[in-house]
Formats: structure tokens, C-alpha cells, sequence
């Protein structure tokens, strides 16, 4: 892995402001120290993409190579996509009956999808409301407000605690919705369900899910669904699938079909995300105006190879068959580290939190680091000096010094091979890492 990270790294500039970037950096210029860098921090292996995938790329018909024609991406590949979506999602029959769905792919990631719908909610305010337009969304999470924010959006968190197993609280996400009903300066514009949530691995209650998009309706807001990690989980866990639980919902709220999103990533269940592939869903005219009105003014029709080995995969047993061995090893790599942590690294079982969707796990930090400002980021720079091992905090950067209320936990990315994730928690232990420790390690 020190060969890939110098790949990807060495420049005569600094190619990202990324504080795991800087770290990886320095760590490669001191010449490894503690063995090749295990980077357990941003979600990514480079190397774990399916052969049966990956094989797709070497076959690609002549057009791919050039401009594709449609804003919709390749038909091929569409269509497959909107297949697999309505049978994974368990979409009712009656909302394809009703044209309330039509699907598109991303083919730069979903994070300019995210974005385009900010412009497309600002461009359509309430008549005559001048208040902020208000995102409201769960923490920590991913960094939605670097897409937001950008565009004038104000935020509201819906607190995740490990008092309550990290899981979401109606009744606060009522009194947040509430509290922006009341404002005189700011409105709920949006609201962002990730039910299968980055970074505490918690699969959402249906019943909360259900609560949300009514509350949010009802409010005049938008819903966007982040299913970034839809099928990644655990095989006993059984995710809750929020764009079926929104098309029941939109059958006793019709008024709502132009104020729901969802966008969903290929490249988090298939370890492809340097491709960029995802899909798009929504009412038909509001796709329409995402694609062909707002998409077009910063990209273009392109990635055909990509897309058409894609579609080829997807339609293929062989994509089902990787995701079901996927969900066995998310599995075993979870019961791993569990069994580390409280075995070498003395964890009390209540400060492990393994989850059973995602990518990721969290446990807490050594209550040393817990009393000093910015805690979580000391323990994660001290853990890597020392053993070359790099974590990320819960609330993932770029939150390292405004997260909002703090959650002394660090997240830990399970998409390498169980031995790798064996050895990193094995250099912890060497390095006297342990929830009991009595002094931080750069102490």
C-alpha cells in the first residue's frame, strides 16, 4: 500500500488540503516508521473493486470512447438502473403506475447532484417568504454542509448521541421543525434523511423515517434521500428502504411530488467510487429540470465506458452474488474488531459501537483525550504517529474544528480485508493504545 499512497500522493504541491492528506504525507517523508500506512479513515480501498466489474472495461463499444447524447446517461445503463432500483427498493406497483418516479444516473458523483437541487430549491422560494432557506440534517454526518452551505443554506442538527445508541429522536427532529415554523428569519427548506447513516452505522427506524417526511411536508419543506449506502449491511440487517416509505407517503400527500430527491451511490457497494456512477430519482419533471436545465451548465455527457461496464454488471447475477458475500464479510470484520477492541485494547463493550449498515463502525476515545480541547483529533494524529494507523472522527472532516456539539468517538472504515483491520488494531495494542490509558501517547 506504500507504493499506492506514493502514487497518489507525491507532488511538488500539496494536492489536497485534506488533513488525512497531510498526515499520509508527512508519514511517507519519514519513511513509514511503523510499517505501510492503514488508512481506516475516509471510506476507500483503491484495490477491492469486483474482477467481474472491472473486466466490463475491456470491452467497450466504439461510441463509449466519445460525448454521450443524453442527460439521462446511457440508456443502457439507465434502464438497468431504474429496474434495479424499483425492485431493491421495493417501490409500490402503484407508484409506477402513477409516473411519480423516473431514475437517472450520476456520472460524477451524487455530491453535484446534491448541489443542483440546492440551486433548484433556490430558484423556486415560497411566494413572498424571505427567510433563509434552512437544511436540516442529522450529526455528525457526512459533509453536507460543504455542499449547502455554499449556496446560502443555513443548517439545523439533529443530534445522534451514544446515550440513545446513536439512533434519531422524533421528538427533537419535531421540536427543530417546529422552531423554524415559529422563525421570523429562517425557514426549513430541507431536509436530508440518510437512513443507512455515515458515520454511526444505525439503519433508521421505518416509523422515524415516515415521521420525517410528513413533518417535513408539512412544514413546506423538501426531502432528499441519501442512500449512499443502501445495500451495505450486515445479512440479518434489513435496510430500511426510505424511497418506498416516501412513494406510500406521496399516495395521501400528492401536493409533495416536487419536493422529494433521491440520490443513491454504485460506488460505496461496489468499491468503484473513483467512478462516479449513482442514480437519481424523483418526480419526472423535477429529473427533467435537474438533467437537462441545471446539469448541463457544468457537465457534459461523458464516462460511456464506465457506464456501459456498469450496466453489463448490473444486469448481470454476478453483482447480487458480490453484494451477498459483501454483506458476510461486513459481517466477520465487524465481530473482529469488536473482539480487538475489548480483548487487546480494553474497551468496555458499551464504548463500541459496530452498527450493521455502512462501511464504518465508531468506538469511543481513551477518557484521557476526552478532557483536552479537540480531543478526538489528538487521538487521532497520536495514534498515527504512532502506529501508522489513521482513524477519522466521528464528525469527519471537513468539521475538525466547528462541529457543533461534540461526540468523543472516532470511525473506523471496514472495507479493507479482515487481516489488514486485524494488524492495525494489533499495532494500537503494541503502541500501549488502550481505553484505560492514563496519559495521551504525545504526553
Amino acid at each position: 500500500m506504500q507504493t499506492t499512497y506514493k502514487r497518489l500522493l507525491q507532488d511538488d504541491i500539496l494536492p489536497s488540503k485534506m488533513p488525512d492528506v497531510g498526515l499520509l504525507r508527512s508519514y511517507l517523508q519519514e519513511g513509514c516508521p511503523n510499517g505501510d500506512p492503514i488508512c481506516l479513515s475516509f471510506g476507500e480501498t483503491w484495490t477491492q473493486a469486483p474482477a467481474e466489474l472491472t473486466q466490463e472495461i475491456n470491452r467497450p463499444a466504439q461510441e463509449a470512447h466519445g460525448y454521450q447524447l443524453s442527460m439521462y446517461g446511457l440508456p443502457e445503463l439507465r434502464t438497468v438502473l431504474k429496474r434495479y432500483i424499483v425492485e431493491d427498493h421495493q417501490v409500490p406497483a402503484s407508484a409506477m403506475d402513477a409516473r411519480r418516479l423516473e431514475v437517472a444516473v450520476t456520472w460524477s458523483g451524487t455530491r453535484s447532484t446534491m448541489f443542483d437541487l440546492g440551486r433548484y430549491l433556490l430558484a423556486r422560494p415560497p411566494a413572498g417568504d424571505t427567510r433563509t432557506p434552512v437544511v436540516l440534517s442529522s450529526g455528525p454526518s457526512w459533509d453536507y454542509t460543504g455542499v449547502y452551505q455554499p449556496l446560502g443554506f443555513g443548517f439545523r442538527y439533529l443530534s445522534l448521541r451514544p446515550e440513545n445508541a446513536f439512533r434519531p429522536d422524533p421528538a427533537e427532529l419535531d421540536s427543530l421543525v417546529t422552531e423554524l415554523e415559529r422563525s421570523p428569519r429562517e425557514r426549513l427548506a430541507l431536509t436530508i434523511i440518510n437512513a443507512q447513516h455515515n458515520p454511526t452505522a444505525v439503519n433508521w427506524d421505518p416509523d422515524f423515517v415516515r415521521a420525517a417526511i410528513r413533518r417535513t411536508w408539512a412544514a413546506g419543506g423538501t426531502v432528499l434521500l441519501d442512500d449512499a449506502y443502501y445495500r451495505v449491511h450486515v445479512p440479518d440487517c434489513t435496510p430500511t428502504s426510505s424511497l418506498r416509505i416516501l412513494l406510500e407517503e406521496l399516495e395521501r400527500t400528492p401536493e409533495a411530488k416536487h419536493r422529494w430527491l433521491m440520490v443513491r451511490s454504485l460506488g460505496k457497494q461496489f468499491h468503484a467510487n473513483g467512478w462516479g456512477l449513482g442514480a437519481l430519482a424523483g418526480d419526472p419533471a423535477t429529473v427533467d429540470i435537474l438533467v437537462n436545465e441545471l446539469r448541463v451548465s457544468h457537465q457534459l455527457m461523458y464516462g460511456g465506458i464506465l457506464q456501459e461496464a456498469m450496466a453489463r454488471f448490473l444486469a448481470s447475477p454476478k453483482s447480487g452474488r458480490f453484494l451477498r458475500e459483501q454483506q458476510l464479510a461486513w459481517r466477520d470484520k465487524r465481530a473482529c474488531a469488536v473482539r480487538a477492541l475489548e480483548s487487546r485494547l480494553c474497551y468496555p463493550s458499551e464504548r463500541i459501537h459496530p452498527g450493521t449498515c455502512t462501511s464504518y463502525m465508531l468506538f469511543a476515545v481513551p477518557e484521557v483525550y476526552t478532557g483536552i480541547p479537540l480531543g478526538v483529533q489528538a487521538f487521532r494524529d497520536d495514534v498515527f504517529r504512532a502506529t501508522g494507523v489513521l482513524l477519522a472522527p466521528a464528525w469527519p472532516w471537513p468539521w475538525e474544528t466547528q462541529v457543533p456539539f461534540p461526540i468523543p468517538y472516532v470511525r473506523m472504515f471496514l472495507g479493507p480485508n479482515e487481516e489488514l483491520i486485524q494488524t492495525a488494531l494489533e499495532r494500537m495494542d503494541a503502541a500501549g493504545i488502550r481505553y484505560d490509558m492514563r496519559r495521551r501517547l504525545a504526553a
